[in-house]
């Protein structure tokens, strides 16, 4: 059985506008992010870069990526609309001062440079 019109293996789209706000930070892009301040900016940033990674890696693990259409971008998207839906605020238990957060420990490796 062939497949001839495959429906798209992800929205090729959002992953252009995730990779371009990386490179560049336009704030156009993803207009939530108008209110970030540095810290949501570089937690969005974090967010962006873990959902591409998980979309990169989804065909890789399974040998298909040259082969077939598994790579799936549903954690980009569930990324994309967590932030969106806080509009510029950050995530529900994502806030690192609150005390009861969803947030893991970061370290040094993850935290921005210092000035």
């Amino acid at each position: 059985m062939a497949q001839f019109d495959p429906e798209p293996a992800f929205d090729q789209r959002l992953v252009d506008r995730a990779i371009t706000f990386l490179q560049t930070r336009d704030r156009r892009l993803f207009p939530f992010t108008q209110r970030f301040d540095t810290e949501r900016e570089h937690a969005f940033v974090r967010d962006l870069r873990l959902g591409l990674s998980d979309l990169t890696e989804s065909g890789a693990k399974r040998g298909t990526s040259a082969t077939g259409f598994l790579v799936g971008d549903r954690r980009l998207h569930e990324i994309v609309r967590e932030w969106e839906v806080a509009g510029g605020d950050w995530p529900e238990g994502s806030d690192p001062s609150d005390a009861d957060t969803s947030l893991t420990a970061v370290g040094f490796v993850d935290e921005p440079p210092s000035s």
